[in-house]
């Protein structure tokens, strides 16, 4: 089975629509994880995908829903405990070890893929191709797969397709300004990042400080600082937001960002 791991970025929105029209080998079903906290332009390309699918052959689109935002704000991660899974910053050792890809991501897309497959609890997955939407451009986000019979491919890497091709194959498609996708209460935002959602995105800017305030007395595995999303250890609304921090975002897995 062959299936492709859509975060509705550029690369993978890319990869999803060639292997649709033949362009790279077709793919069996695409799949988004859907943590509850895209940006209103992801959930929007999302119906749009499944309007262009209906009308050419597309893939067929799942997408499996859970809200590391309810999570957050309940100060826990996906299994009950209280824990604070994303990359936050502490007072004291840098940032905490980041959880959410597993588990809001990875886990999502491989537990979908064992229902495709009909497997029962306990029984072995079966032989699965995932097909991750990296480009040309950034090879070395390319990793070998820790999973049991599954095994990441990349397509547009085969085909030498870079990021700007991406964008161009989208815009002569009528697929354009596609948001890079990610959480919106991300840590690795860059002050650009966190100022565009503040100026624009009224409701996504109040998730954000809610998920700012909640992480704040979080534990992780007896740290006790406090946890903050900027860098700088102030809460999010009192952050100066000057636009000369580079991003930090740069997922290795392969499943968000693309």
């Amino acid at each position: 089975m062959k299936i492709i791991s859509l975060g509705l970025g550029v690369q993978s929105t890319a990869m999803y629509l060639m292997s649709s029209l033949g362009y790279i080998d077709r793919a069996d079903y695409a799949i988004f994880a859907d943590p509850g906290a895209e940006l209103p332009d992801t959930y929007r390309l999302w119906d749009y995908l499944n309007d262009w699918a209906k009308y050419n052959n597309g893939i067929p689109l799942i997408k499996k829903k859970k809200s590391l935002y309810d999570d957050l704000l309940k100060s826990q991660n996906s299994r009950g405990k209280r824990f604070a899974p994303i990359p936050a910053f502490t007072e004291s050792q840098g940032m905490v070890r980041r959880q959410c890809t597993g588990e809001y991501k990875i886990n999502v897309v491989v537990q979908e893929v064992r229902k495709l497959h009909g497997l029962k609890k306990g029984q072995r997955m079966k032989p699965t191709e995932m097909y991750l939407g990296i480009s040309l451009d950034e090879i070395q986000r390319m990793k070998m797969s820790q999973l049991y019979n599954i095994e990441y491919k990349y397509p547009l890497i085969e085909k030498r397709i870079t990021r700007s091709e991406c964008i161009k194959f989208l815009e002569d498609r009528s697929f354009h300004n596609i948001k890079k996708s990610s959480c919106v209460f991300c840590p690795y935002h860059s002050n650009k990042n966190w100022k565009e959602i503040k100026q624009n995105y009224p409701e996504e800017w109040e998730k954000v400080k809610k998920v700012d305030d909640a992480i704040r007395d979080s534990s992780n595995r007896g740290v006790k600082d406090k946890l903050f999303l900027h860098r700088t250890l102030v809460p999010i609304d009192e952050a100066y937001l000057q636009e000369d921090q580079e991003e930090l975002f740069m997922c290795e897995e392969g499943y968000c960002g693309i």
